[in-house]
């Protein structure tokens, strides 16, 4: 009976998510405004234009795109602290959990935003929706427009890479990604479960329903069908895609550093996600840094060379 009342009370947002939602959503339009009209008006200043020159082009010179979109009805995208590395035109849409250490990569788009998961409700609230099975989201009470309530979130775990051009969503049911997982360039994996340590191709697909289980391998461009199960330690390939073989044990140890090597080059470029992308080398003073740091350690390496030249 206690479960039944927190499935009917919990999926509406509450009274200050709404109120946060609402008033956030003024400032940061009216700032944004002020801020296009400041640049308008710095590049109107330098700019020498007489009647009939062509117009100049609006300048901005940061990445506007937002790549964390909560939704008030579906969630809010939660990046860990320790993340390694969330692309700037990546998408996290919805209820979309990352864990430390993993990271987005370009043009990836998760997207959880056929959940009836309303913010302000805490975690305790989540853990308990997250528990419910379809059927149960299902008969929640749907106050939005479309009535699509029975859809789940998007988990990943820790140490894990989603790669360039993915597309992972959860419309029938909860995607879950474990620790240390690799996930080749353009893979789409819906409302499917892959265990840790495992790799899936490039253009891989996962259909709904499919679990791909501990330090397995899909093959690139593998389809994987409905409901079934890759076993662990095993690789698959082809469409529809079936078992090929069993994993060597040197094998499942290079799944595990392909995911280790996606995490130190994560960490190379995770500083792209405080200055907000394409900055300008004429502005970035952490570009003009790298470029000394890399001067001096030239010099020191190679005097020889340097005098010679």
């Amino acid at each position: 009976p206690r479960r039944s009342h927190i499935t009917r009370s919990m999926p509406p947002p509450t009274v200050v998510a709404r109120l946060r939602q609402v008033l956030g959503r003024a400032f940061r339009e009216t700032g944004q405004a002020v801020d296009r009209c400041g640049i308008w008006g710095i590049t109107h200043a330098a700019t020498s234009k007489t009647l009939g020159d062509p117009p100049y082009k609006y300048n901005d010179h940061l990445s506007r795109h937002r790549n964390k979109m909560p939704l008030l009805r579906r969630g809010a995208p939660e990046v860990s602290a320790d993340a390694a590395y969330i692309a700037p035109c990546s998408a996290l849409i919805g209820t979309v959990r990352i864990g430390p250490g993993s990271s987005v990569w370009y043009g990836s788009v998760l997207r959880a935003d056929r959940c009836n998961n309303g913010m302000g409700h805490g975690r305790a609230a989540e853990d308990t929706w997250r528990s419910l099975s379809r059927d149960e989201r299902s008969s929640q009470k749907d106050l939005s427009w479309d009535g699509t309530a029975n859809g789940g979130g998007i988990y990943i775990g820790a140490d894990t890479n989603v790669q360039d051009g993915c597309i992972i969503t959860s419309v029938e049911d909860h995607t879950v990604i474990g620790d240390g997982v690799t996930i080749g360039h353009g893979a789409c994996i819906s409302s499917a479960t892959v265990e840790d340590g495992c790799l899936i191709g490039m253009g891989a697909i996962l259909n709904p329903g499919s679990r791909v289980e501990a330090q397995s391998l899909v093959a690139a461009g593998a389809v994987i069908g409905r409901g079934v199960t890759v076993g662990s330690g095993q690789l698959w390939g082809g469409n529809p895609a079936k078992k090929m073989r069993n994993l060597t044990a040197e094998e499942k140890e290079r799944l595990h550093y392909q995911a280790s090597a996606y995490v130190q080059q994560a960490t190379k470029q995770n500083h792209v996600m405080e200055l907000g992308g394409n900055l300008q080398a004429s502005d970035g003073v952490a570009v003009e840094e790298a470029d000394k740091e890399k001067t001096n350690q030239e010099t020191t390496e190679s005097p020889m060379k340097d005098r010679h030249q």
